[in-house]
């Protein structure tokens, strides 16, 4: 059985934000049990009291926290993520594409891609899953929910996708499990690496370690992750705006430089 922990980072555009994501993360249930008793040693280590919330934004960390031992805790998140063998699945979207859209319904229609990739996934693995989301806009979650269990998904092409390797839909918060942190600190990871980052030598650090977890496809000795564990949308040859497309295209060289530097 497979979990999916899903959330979203980057809502609001901005100098620094030009692309709106949401993500998910794909666990076992033994891993579960795993990284909730090394989350509570790393939290122990950094200071952090139970009711404090361990995120990547550093504006979360507790006063009683320092920079220096908050940053090593998320470095830490991640490393055991890797280890409990965490699949990433992360969908992008460029924020001026969308600016004259609902931003709540394509917070629903971002949640669908990642969501059907988990259920690709799950096929591809013969395996059942759990899909839990954080909070969606306007509490629309359980609505969401009860639709995505009963009728799957429908693509804008008007194909209808059933969802029939998950097994059980549910919501969740910060707070409520240590592996929301994980979700939380990868996420935020991701962001923090194609949005400028301010410090390139940490970014690079942090998207090995990420795209280590992204879902792929082996061709040889390359991992390929676009269309799977990276998604893209709109997909590049479909868009019409040259600013639009090199955007997108700046950005895989972008992620590309990250890894081989």
């Amino acid at each position: 059985m497979r979990i999916l922990l899903t959330d979203e980072t980057n809502r609001q555009p901005g100098r620094d934000a030009k692309f709106f994501v949401y993500g998910g993360l794909v666990l076992t249930t033994e891993a579960l049990s795993t990284l909730h008793d090394e989350i509570e040693e790393i939290r122990r280590t950094a200071g952090y009291r139970a009711s404090d919330e361990l995120k990547f934004d550093t504006r979360s960390r507790p006063e009683h926290v320092t920079i220096k031992a908050a940053t090593e805790a998320k470095r830490q998140v991640i490393e055991r993520a890797n280890q409990a063998g965490c699949v990433f699945i992360v969908h992008v979207i460029l924020h001026d594409i969308i600016r004259n859209q609902d931003p709540d319904q394509h917070v629903q229609w971002a949640a669908d891609y990642v969501i059907g990739r988990f259920n690709q996934y799950l096929s591809e693995e013969n395996e059942d899953g759990i899909c839990v989301v954080d909070n969606l806009p306007n509490r629309a979650e359980f609505r969401y929910l009860s639709e995505k269990f009963a009728h799957g998904l429908t693509l804008d092409t008007g194909t209808h996708v059933s969802l029939d390797r998950i097994k059980l839909f549910a919501t969740t918060c910060v707070g409520a499990s240590h592996a929301n942190s994980v979700m939380d600190i990868v996420l935020g990871a991701f962001r923090y690496c194609i949005n400028n980052p301010r410090y390139p030598e940490a970014a690079r650090e942090m998207f090995g370690s990420v795209a280590r977890m992204m879902w792929g496809r082996r061709v040889g000795d390359t991992i390929h992750v676009l269309g799977r564990g990276l998604i893209l949308r709109p997909e590049i040859e479909r868009i019409r705006s040259e600013q639009y497309r090199r955007e997108y295209k700046e950005l895989i060289e972008h992620l590309g430089r990250l890894l081989r530097e």
